[in-house]
């Protein structure tokens, strides 16, 4: 089967074409992980997800998750592309790679397009923990218990940015928030985790119980900010709960773990 694979410059560039396809659509579908350690993670956490475009034979998600066997229908998104309307539906790593066999069995002269959407993965409901495991009692914040946990769904959440997210500019681009409107970056230090190195020079942020980190902590509002700043990083990281240490107070914070293997960093 051949595929034409779209890099993230692609999707910005679908996103240019005056369609609707909305990229902030795919952030909502449920998503899945494998369990991790804090010693080691023997394979990524979050599947990459991907947009394939629907054409005959299969024209509709129904058609794709007949083909799979899954039990879910995969989400619908309609865009414009430099060929006209397009539909697509997303998948994860695993479905993509389950209907490239199907495919190359049945249809093996046919292409098909998938793209990769970058996003990094965040739960549903409730928020992991930098550097602990919550679902132990010794692991537990010591937290009144109302700030025990993190629902995924609250805001306003402060953020707390150890590389280039705490660029004012770049946090009025992405958001775009005028600068006379973009809160204030407050000093901030997250508690649990060290910055190691990433691909020869990107910072990554992993667990480090008892360890201390100095960035700087950003109120995000909605969902759709906290939309972009997901994009912006990629899914290479995912966004986790955290202490955090604002204007001389505790609080729990958000923050963006790396999601990848351990012997992929450097110190």
């Amino acid at each position: 089967m051949d595929y034409l694979e779209l890099d993230d410059s692609a999707i910005r560039a679908l996103e240019e074409l005056d369609g609707d396809f909305n990229l902030q659509q795919t952030l909502s579908a449920p998503s899945t992980h494998t369990s991790t350690t804090l010693q080691t993670r023997l394979r990524r956490r979050v599947e990459a997800s991907y947009l394939l475009r629907l054409e005959n034979p299969f024209p509709t998600p129904r058609d794709i998750a007949n083909v799979l066997g899954l039990s879910r229908v995969p989400q619908l998104e309609n865009g414009t592309t430099e060929d006209g309307e397009a539909s697509f539906c997303r998948l994860f790593q695993s479905s993509i790679n389950a209907f490239g066999t199907w495919v190359k069995k049945h249809y093996p002269h046919q292409k098909f397009t998938k793209i990769r959407i970058g996003v990094a993965h965040k739960d549903d409901e409730e928020l992991p923990f930098l550097g602990r495991d919550g679902t132990l009692p010794q692991h537990r914040p010591h937290f009144p218990a109302s700030l025990t946990k993190q629902s995924a769904s609250e805001y306003p959440a402060h953020y707390f940015f150890y590389g280039t997210l705490a660029d004012p500019g770049l946090l009025e681009r992405l958001l775009g928030i005028p600068a006379s409107e973009l809160l204030p970056l407050k000093p901030a230090h997250l508690l649990d985790g060290r910055i190691r190195t990433w691909a020869g020079k990107y910072k990554a942020l992993v667990d480090e119980p008892g360890a201390v980190v100095g960035g700087f902590a950003y109120l995000c509002t909605s969902s759709d900010q906290e939309d972009a700043l997901r994009v912006y990083e990629g899914d290479n990281y995912e966004v986790v709960a955290t202490k955090l240490i604002v204007d001389g107070k505790e609080m729990i914070g958000r923050t963006f773990r790396f999601a990848g293997f351990d012997d992929e960093l450097t110190e």
